[in-house]
């Protein structure tokens, strides 16, 4: 058996399932996005988009996405909602 097989079975006997990273996204952003964005969950992806484009986001959301890493979290967390899955977990802050 390979290396990656069995270290994958180890993984899967610790826990019962395999561990996947988890992504986090502040409360405080998650919020302002649900809050400046009104529409369905579909919508609201899209619309989140051409909102950063357009520069009609808040200040602090703006700069909240000018981290490459942070716009990419916000598209994740908006995607899970218009997919109907928790892709990133809401956390304090």
């Amino acid at each position: 058996m390979s290396e990656e097989i069995q270290s994958w079975r180890d993984i899967i006997q610790q826990s019962g399932k395999r561990k996947q990273p988890q992504l986090t996204i502040p409360k405080s952003i998650a919020e302002m996005i649900d809050k400046e964005i009104v529409a369905d969950a579909v919508t609201k992806f899209a619309m989140f988009h051409e909102g950063f484009e357009r520069l009609w986001l808040s200040d602090e959301l703006q700069m909240y996405c000018a981290d490459k890493e942070n716009y990419a979290l916000a598209s994740a967390y908006l995607a899970g909602k218009a997919l109907g899955v928790d892709l990133v977990k809401v956390g304090e802050g």
